[in-house]
């Protein structure tokens, strides 16, 4: 098994999840279990700097996770490449914001689908996903993969398709990043809402 750590895990992780086009999100359900749904990543670009572990998501502000993140922010977040046998788990929190900057960077004309009124929808909010640790698996491809599995077979032995390992992150506080301090939790009933988000970038899901 691998473990990376600080840049080294944040570059190998977004070369795994950066064409990913759906993930699933899972928070805490009020009944204590996980409650997941897909997620469209919203992927800004980091060409000018490393991965900062911030992953965004558009989402109605009428949707049961905004209960759920607000209860609790912990939350998973997995990434899914079949084709490719590319696989990511994340750990991380999330939270809810309405900062009309990132809303205007991420926005495109499909959003109105969901959200009719424009950038300035009243039900429209930005999640934002900070991941403080993640897991891998990392094949070298369908074909290789296949060899690695008829190997196995042959000699009796475990087949060996690819990578496994652990990131840790080690997210650095990027100055121009509006974020709040790490490991922000459970709001209390007299703290005002909340207008910005923990580490991460991402998916949008106007349903659940």
């Amino acid at each position: 098994m691998t473990t990376l750590y600080g840049r080294e895990a944040r570059e190998r992780i977004w070369s795994l999840i950066k064409d990913t086009k759906v993930a699933m999100l899972a928070t805490h359900a009020p009944t204590g279990l996980m409650h997941a749904r897909p997620m469209m990543p919203q992927i800004r670009d980091h060409s000018d700097k490393a991965f900062d572990g911030v992953l965004w998501f558009f989402t109605g502000a009428d949707t049961g996770k905004i209960d759920e993140i607000d209860a609790n922010p912990a939350a998973l977040l997995t990434f899914s490449d079949p084709k490719g046998h590319n696989y990511v788990s994340m750990n991380g929190t999330v939270s809810v914001s309405r900062d009309p900057a990132i809303i205007e960077e991420l926005w495109s004309f499909a959003d109105k689908a969901w959200f009719p009124k424009g950038k300035d929808d009243p039900n429209l909010r930005l999640l934002r996903f900070e991941a403080i640790d993640a897991e891998f698996w990392d094949s070298p491809g369908l074909i290789a993969t296949g060899i690695a599995l008829l190997q196995g077979i042959a000699s009796g032995q475990p087949a060996d398709p690819g990578d496994h390992g652990y990131a840790d992150l080690d997210i650095p506080a990027f100055p121009d990043e509006r974020t709040g301090p790490r490991g922000v939790g459970p709001r209390s009933p007299n703290e005002p809402p909340r207008e910005t988000v923990l580490v991460s970038a991402g998916p949008r899901d106007p349903m659940g």
